[in-house]
């Protein structure tokens, strides 16, 4: 009986796993046009082919699992590049989010924007 009990537990854990990685990926390589900037959160311009973004992706995922205050716009979507003028964005990954505005790496910094 316990040993169904394990068994049926590390199942279901492997399953989340499984699907957090899943939705891990497709956050991370989404190419869904954003429609419209949602000036209450905090806006993540990257790009899934660039090594600096992937670098912090992880952090900036898992913060967005537990806060929902993070909206992902990849700009290798062809229909998301406007914004790369509208915002004047030089360099990915950029954060913004009301008046600040952060391009890099430096986890310390990104922690301040996402408090």
């Amino acid at each position: 009986m316990i040993q169904k009990i394990i068994k049926g537990s590390i199942v279901i854990a492997l399953t989340g796993f499984l699907l957090l990685g899943l939705n891990f990926y497709r956050t991370e390589h989404s190419q869904v046009p954003i429609k419209s900037i949602d000036k209450d959160k905090i806006q993540l311009f990257y790009r899934d082919d660039c090594p600096d973004c992937k670098k912090i992706f992880k952090q900036i995922y898992l913060h967005n699992l537990i806060k929902q205050d993070i909206q992902f716009i990849n700009l290798k979507q062809i229909n998301n590049r406007h914004y790369i003028d509208e915002y004047t964005i030089h360099t990915v990954p950029t954060f913004i989010h009301k008046n600040k505005r952060y391009a890099g790496t430096q986890k310390e910094i990104i922690k301040e924007i996402l408090k």
